[in-house]
């Protein structure tokens, strides 16, 4: 590909999924390919070997406990894994024909994105997928292409000891520092954040079923009102959690998870599910595959008792509503895909930050300077 303004999208969406690693991945291979590392190629995959690349961290290690193990063992199929799948890497390896990782993690951006350019994702044979591990995803949840895994979410986070017992309801209350007074802070342009656009809307008046596509220069001038008043524009899961617990800042954005694992460690915070953002995770298979271990693979990953155990320890909300229901008492109110979380929210439009998410960081980056 040498055209440049698609070399411009591909490297903005690579930084983009760096938020991912800096929210925690550590493996061997993410550090390497964050570093600019070159790592070994990989020999194509036989049949008898399925290749498999998630975002590191905590996640990748249930998956290995709770699926990948497990699976090599009933199948005696190898897994091998790798991860960190920025799409400039997907992209590479595709059109070069060498393959790096077969079964892959990762949102409908890079999906939109790439295919944009050519084919890079393999239809998935969802006839060869069994009834358990379909049976609780929504209907909308199944593309051609990918297949959703697990919800995740940025909310309205605030201090429970600043307010006087208060709490604020949506945007607009956070945009309001006379009756919620102290410092805020939103997602910068930085290291893959996606600049709070939506929220500014919301914190204008307009409903979240009427958000996309953006009002852009409406929400720019909503974040002019909050901008005397952000401590930091913070770009990682710790970075934001640290603001919270700190007591620098007093409501803002935040990642659910990290925010409610600082609760759960006693921190006086908590967040608020309503008019926040969900975000979803797919399973997709890479173009060139071999398909048979790619399927069976991917049916593994979707089987409910598996997730069950992944998700009874991971802060993600799973897409399959049967594991949901399969969770320890409780566990599943405190996720972003919780039916009773997930109806306050919004589902980000992936296609229209796809289009415009260049464009928009640039501008908030200079607008963030002046």
């Amino acid at each position: 590909m040498s055209d440049p303004r698609m070399l411009s999208k591909l490297a903005q969406l690579d930084r983009l999924s760096r938020r991912r690693f800096l929210g925690g991945a550590a493996s061997l291979a993410a550090a390497a390919a964050a570093s600019g590392l070159v790592l070994p190629r990989r020999a194509l995959a036989a049949d008898d070997t399925v290749r498999f690349c998630s975002w590191g961290g905590s996640l990748q290690d249930l998956q290995r406990q709770y699926v990948l193990d497990p699976f090599e063992e009933a199948s005696g199929i190898k897994v091998v894994e790798d991860s960190l799948p920025f799409p400039s890497r997907i992209k590479a390896m595709v059109d070069s024909g060498n393959l790096e990782f077969d079964v892959v993690e990762t949102d409908l951006l890079t999906v939109y994105t790439l295919e944009d350019m050519g084919e890079y994702f393999e239809p998935i044979d969802y006839s060869m997928l069994s009834a358990e591990a379909l049976a609780g995803i929504p209907d909308e949840l199944k593309h051609e292409k990918a297949v959703g895994y697990f919800y995740w979410s940025y909310n309205i986070g605030y201090r429970t000891d600043k307010f006087g017992g208060a709490v604020p309801q949506d945007w607009a209350d956070v945009w309001n520092v006379d009756k919620f007074p102290g410092d805020r802070t939103l997602t910068s342009g930085s290291d893959g954040q996606y600049p709070n656009l939506e929220f500014a809307l919301m914190a204008d008046g307009v409903a979240k079923e009427d958000l996309y596509p953006l009002d852009v220069d409406r929400a720019f001038a909503s974040l002019d009102r909050i901008k005397p008043h952000v401590n930091k524009w913070w770009s990682s899961g710790s970075e934001v959690v640290q603001l919270f617990t700190s007591g620098e800042v007093t409501t803002g954005s935040t990642y659910s998870g990290r925010i409610l694992t600082a609760k759960d460690e006693g921190a006086p915070v908590d967040l608020n599910w309503n008019q926040g953002q969900a975000s979803l995770d797919y399973l997709m298979i890479v173009k060139g595959a071999p398909m048979e271990p790619a399927m069976k693979l991917l049916d593994a990953l979707l089987k409910v008792q598996p997730q069950v155990d992944i998700f009874n320890a991971y802060a993600g909300g799973p897409a399959n509503a049967d594991v949901l229901a399969g969770l320890k008492p409780g566990r599943a109110s405190v996720l972003p895909s919780d039916p009773a979380n997930l109806s306050k929210m919004y589902v980000q439009d992936s296609r229209w930050w796809a289009d415009n998410f260049g464009a928009v960081v640039d501008r908030f980056n200079e607008w963030s300077l002046l």
